[in-house]
């Protein structure tokens, strides 16, 4: 995502003074969903699904489904439409946020009484994963000029999340 406006202004040749129009509308639907993906969750709890059925279910749509959008942002059914790319990428990051409601929520059910530093040590180690995302991003792009192939690579470590 820290490359997102790099990717439409190169890949989509979107303007300098576009980029809003299409980098802004992922992040808003991503904050939205993940507010409501708890309330989704207990919803289908209170329905009588299983508590495990849910963090899986939610876990599984928010790594698919984002995995799914990014590969099709960048295929050639979406052309030269950066409008289709980044309503693509928008409902993927929908999707990335319902995993709040599955692997994020997942210490409370595992360790309650030591749900915190379990959660902070996951954290930690995805927010490492992340700082070393972008430059890795930008020796992927250097090497191959090939977003495709960055996307596929995050649509890879998605997947394997899932």
């Amino acid at each position: 995502l820290n490359w997102l406006p790099t990717f439409f202004a190169d890949y989509y040749k979107v303007e300098l003074s576009d980029l809003a129009s299409y980098t802004l509308l992922p992040y808003v639907v991503q904050g939205g969903l993940g507010a409501a993906a708890g309330v989704m969750a207990d919803g289908l709890i209170s329905r009588g699904w299983s508590v495990r059925t849910v963090r899986i279910a939610m876990q599984v749509a928010g790594m698919l489904g984002p995995a799914g959008c990014l590969l099709a942002a960048v295929s050639p059914i979406v052309g030269d439409s950066a409008t289709t790319a980044s309503g693509l990428i928008t409902v993927g990051l929908g999707f990335s946020a319902l995993s709040l409601a599955g692997v994020s929520t997942s210490h409370l059910d595992i360790a309650p009484r030591h749900a915190g530093a379990v959660f902070g040590a996951g954290n930690t180690t995805a927010t490492l994963a992340g700082f070393l995302s972008v430059p890795v991003t930008g020796f992927l792009l250097e090497a191959t000029d090939s977003w495709p192939l960055v996307f596929g690579v995050t649509a890879a470590h998605y997947v394997v999340g899932a």
